[in-house]
């Protein structure tokens, strides 16, 4: 009988340990309130909780992403620019709200679009990493082309949490018979919001005020092509 108890004992304080949450609050860092547990980084608040699942939070004019269980990343790059923007846009979600999330995202949207200065000439002279490269040349510059613009964007919907990715491609600049006889390059981005696709073209916007979350081939907006000049949601 005592074997179980003492069993018993030893599996409740291991379980006990393994979660941050549950455990007595260990000694935080006096400089950025951060603690190291088992190499992984967590953050105790004022309260003495646990915060969680707060895509972008500020500690000590730095960034960082915090998941649901609590373990925090800290964005660096572009990703550390975009929060930075979205900061001084006040487009930092207080909440996980779908509505609240969005309107942070729309923020985001209309300074690519139409704050951001566009130039055809302004962009990086190397680009190895098209989000990386672009964005962080947006952020600095404040000024680019349709590259830059959409992928400003992209930085900082990905860091407000959405499934954002740059797309490079083609767009018609001539038709002849229905058909394209002249492209030019453009960029812009998609986003998967629940079992659906969006396109979202800061350059669009800018020209046509209709660049806000439409589906590939929705009437009186381009026609995408992809990088090999196949018509992209025909």
């Amino acid at each position: 009988m005592k074997k179980k108890i003492v069993l018993l004992m030893l599996t409740a304080l291991m379980v006990f340990a393994a979660v941050p949450a549950l455990a007595a609050v260990p000694k935080t860092s006096e400089k950025t309130g951060l603690v190291t547990i088992d190499g992984a980084q967590y953050y105790y608040g004022k309260d003495k909780k646990l915060v969680k699942n707060k895509k972008v939070f500020k500690i000590k004019k730095k960034y960082y992403n915090i998941d649901k269980t609590g373990f925090v990343t800290q964005w660096t790059g572009a990703f550390a620019k975009a929060c930075k923007r979205l900061d001084s846009l006040k487009a930092i979600p207080k909440n996980t709200k779908s509505k609240t999330r969005q309107a942070c995202l729309k923020k985001a949207f209309k300074w690519s679009a139409t704050k951001l200065r566009f130039s055809n000439s302004a962009k990086p002279s190397k680009v190895k990493d098209p989000i990386g490269d672009y964005a962080k040349y947006g952020f600095s510059k404040k000024r680019g082309d349709c590259n830059v613009q959409a992928a400003t964007f992209c930085a900082m919907a990905t860091v407000l949490g959405y499934d954002a990715h740059l797309v490079q491609g083609y767009v018609p600049q001539a038709l002849k018979d229905g058909k394209p006889s002249k492209f030019g390059e453009h960029a812009w981005v998609t986003i998967k919001m629940g079992k659906k696709t969006y396109v979202f073209d800061p350059n669009f916007e800018k020209t046509h005020k209709a660049g806000w979350k439409f589906k590939y081939g929705a009437k009186g907006h381009y026609r995408y092509f992809d990088s090999n000049k196949n018509e992209i949601g025909k």
